[in-house]
């Protein structure tokens, strides 16, 4: 069961990695991303003033079911763990973290673009 629970959480991980970087993309789901890049900013900023700056509640579960699995020799970040896994090769953390927050900074900005678009196209319309 828990290895069930263990695959659940990192598919659950994946989709909301991938809807942070491609759901601002559509205009359609561009709300949708603003919200992605709110819970993550919430949890990196928020939750990680009291537990650490970068702290992932989606990351945090994770562990806490591997390490019940007896898993011990994981990173400190799901990303590094999947960046491991796809390449095949030990990736340097700072690295990582680099790229995660360039990522992060550009999710941000394109979700304040995609806000600002859609507030002048109601306001051109008259709604």
């Amino acid at each position: 069961m828990l290895a069930l629970l263990d695959y659940a959480l990192a598919a659950i991980h994946v989709a909301f990695v991938l809807s942070f970087l491609l759901l601002w993309i559509p205009r359609s789901t561009a709300r949708a991303h603003g919200y992605v890049v709110l819970l993550t900013a919430l949890s990196w900023f928020g939750i990680g003033l009291f537990k650490g700056f970068g702290y992932c509640v989606l990351t945090d579960l994770e562990w806490r079911v591997k390490r019940a699995r007896g898993i011990r020799h994981i990173p400190g970040s799901f990303l590094k763990y999947a960046g491991d896994f796809i390449t095949g090769k030990d990736l340097s953390p700072a690295v990582v973290d680099a790229v995660a927050a360039t990522t992060f900074l550009f999710g941000c900005a394109v979700a304040v673009f995609r806000l600002v678009q859609r507030r002048r196209e109601q306001s051109s319309s008259g709604a």
